[in-house]
């Protein structure tokens, strides 16, 4: 594939932050429950031959936001000028909506992309795995602190017993 994929998952912008931080975490969790059992889905490719800057890209992801149930994500490689959507239902509006920022956005190609169900399991395991760690190191730096700070309460009360016995 000619475009690096990035996990950028397309996310609703608004004013209020519970709201932005609940969407973020549901679509997080959920993006690898929008692929279908068999893995498949779609992958349309456009090219966008005046998105030259990030503030072009950013009015493209924009552009995108209306459409977030639609698409499960996005990936844009500036250089190329290419913009990489995956979705299962079709486009056209997405298209439209493309075209009509003026930027010269083509739909080169919308093609079926499949991916594995042993990969979506292992992206799956693996962030559950990275989450357990973190776990652990939690609960090891808490322990540590824990740990410290006993060894410092049993030196003050030697101390005390120290000066008591003085």
């Amino acid at each position: 594939m000619a475009l690096e994929q990035q996990h950028n998952p397309i996310t609703d912008k608004t004013n209020s932050y519970a709201h932005l931080k609940e969407k973020t975490q549901r679509s997080s969790l959920s993006q690898l429950e929008l692929i279908p059992a068999d893995g498949s889905m779609h992958v349309s490719f456009y090219y966008i031959p005046h998105m030259s800057s990030l503030v072009e890209a950013q009015r493209v992801r924009k552009a995108l936001l209306p459409f977030s149930d639609l698409l499960i994500e996005h990936c844009i490689d500036l250089e190329a000028r290419h913009l990489a959507l995956y979705h299962q239902d079709p486009v056209s509006e997405v298209t439209a909506a493309l075209q009509r920022l003026n930027l010269g956005a083509e739909l080169q190609q919308t093609m079926t992309h499949y991916e594995p169900l042993e990969l979506a399991t292992a992206k799956q395991e693996a962030s559950q795995t990275k989450y357990q760690q973190q776990n652990e190191n939690i609960f090891s730096l808490i322990q540590q602190f824990f740990s410290a700070a006993l060894v410092r309460f049993r030196q003050w009360i030697k101390a005390i017993q120290n000066k008591q016995d003085k």
